[in-house]
């Protein structure tokens, strides 16, 4: 039994294949939830501007490895939800229940008040995104600093776990802003994105140097592909793909799920197979009916959701309440270098890639009569849709490249309305009413 529910291929993490006995008694299990339920209680309400205040009992340095795996777990979480709460935002999923909030989360009408900006982890119909990741920033900042004030003798692993809980705190906040207009960090000012993915960096640049000392090559590729994931938001595409460069071949790593606990079911599956709230949306299908590529491939479930008329497609790779979800991989950072060269010029490297990738999934050799930039471009757009279909990338793209929204603002909606001009969550007022600071 472990304690990391993320899975490592490629010679991964030494941390995900540890086995400490007090991990596993009764005691831990309670403290590991306790961590939990104040983080995500703090931040929900707003009560406190840290959420790791829960007494010198449960953050001692012999729980330390509770503590990284309990605030991982935070994040893993939250991106479970953010998968499905971005999907349904964009393109990637379909609304197929008849409730108001459900409508407004599809159709981009989003208003401060509703259930992205509140949910937790344990929320299914209505993803949350402000709150999850925010808790999962919160408990892994959390870890770090008290890490940070222990000593090596207290803590042997100390480097490490530095390296791991400071890796997930970027993740935490690259997300954030990605997905959100504007956020906050403990009850501090309103951020806009550029100074998230600047708080992200910071992490991670953490993350580098720690995961460096301690020797955990593991850890040091997810913050190196987290980090020039983050550069890449910042309009940095060299730097993106300097990291990039350092990422080996076969590298990836998957958030695992687990059917018995609601917070790790596979959200997705949740969504598309078990209670038929959303469907994969139509732009996928059609483009699997094309050309059958495996990274999107479709299952018509010939149900319908409760608006009576959604026909509910679910994705195959998210086809059971336990399968896995990939959280960084090779290919992306083989993308990112595909961008960077399409950048600078280096068409034939970038077309090189991207031929990689289609001849890896059944695609036949991009051939364009005339090799541009834009041309170029396009079909790195076309790979990343299809490589990170459901893994959480898409809307940070749309804002990114300034694509455009799909369908178009003005559109009319299936269940009333039109699509609206939202391209990301508005700052929820359980932030904006409660932080003193905003």
């Amino acid at each position: 039994m472990r304690n990391s529910q993320t899975s490592t291929k490629g010679g991964m993490s030494a941390h995900s294949r540890r086995s400490k006995a007090r991990l596993l008694t009764a005691s831990a299990a309670i403290a590991a939830a306790l961590v939990v339920m104040v983080a995500c209680n703090d931040i929900t309400h707003l009560e406190q501007s840290n959420p790791g205040q829960l007494g010198p009992g449960v953050f001692s340095p012999e729980n330390a490895d509770l503590i990284v795996n309990s605030s991982r777990g935070d994040f893993e979480c939250a991106y479970n939800q953010y998968i499905v709460g971005s999907g349904l935002f964009v393109d990637e999923l379909a609304n197929a229940i008849s409730r108001t909030e459900n409508f407004d989360h599809d159709r981009r009408t989003i208003t401060p008040d509703e259930p992205y900006g509140t949910s937790d982890c344990t929320a299914q119909q209505f993803p949350g995104i402000y709150t999850p990741l925010s808790v999962a920033r919160a408990s892994n900042d959390t870890a770090v600093a008290h890490l940070q004030g222990w000593t090596d003798a207290q803590v042997p692993d100390r480097h490490a776990l530095i390296g791991v809980a400071s890796t997930y705190a970027g993740f935490s906040l690259t997300m954030l802003g990605e997905s959100m207009c504007s956020a906050a960090i403990n009850l501090g000012p309103e951020l806009q994105p550029p100074q998230i993915f600047a708080e992200a960096m910071l992490r991670f640049d953490t993350a580098v140097v720690e995961a460096t000392a301690a020797g955990d090559d593991a850890t040091l590729h997810l913050a190196l592909l987290g980090r020039a994931r983050t550069e890449l938001d910042l309009n940095n595409s060299a730097d993106a793909a300097a990291d990039a460069a350092l990422i080996p071949p076969g590298f990836e790593v998957d958030i695992d799920h687990d059917a018995s606990a609601s917070r790790r079911v596979n959200l997705v599956y949740v969504h598309t197979r078990q209670a038929a709230f959303s469907s994969v949306d139509t732009s996928i299908i059609n483009r699997d009916t094309t050309d059958h590529d495996p990274r999107i491939a479709v299952t018509n479930s010939l149900t319908l959701g409760s608006d009576g008329f959604t026909t509910i497609w679910y994705a195959n790779k998210d086809a059971s309440s336990t399968s896995v979800q990939a959280l960084a991989k090779y290919s992306e950072a083989q993308l990112i270098i595909a961008e960077n060269d399409a950048n600078t010029s280096n068409l034939g490297g970038a077309v090189t890639i991207i031929n990689a990738l289609r001849s890896a999934n059944g695609q036949g050799t991009f051939a364009p009569p005339t090799l541009t930039q834009p041309v170029v471009m396009a079909e790195i757009v076309e790979q990343r849709r299809r490589e990170f279909f459901l893994e959480g990338h898409r809307l940070g793209d749309l804002r990114r490249l300034n694509l455009p929204m799909s369908p178009a603002v003005g559109a009319p909606y299936v269940s009333g309305g039109s699509y609206g001009a939202q391209s990301c969550f508005p700052l929820p007022n359980v932030e904006r009413v409660n932080n003193p600071n905003i």
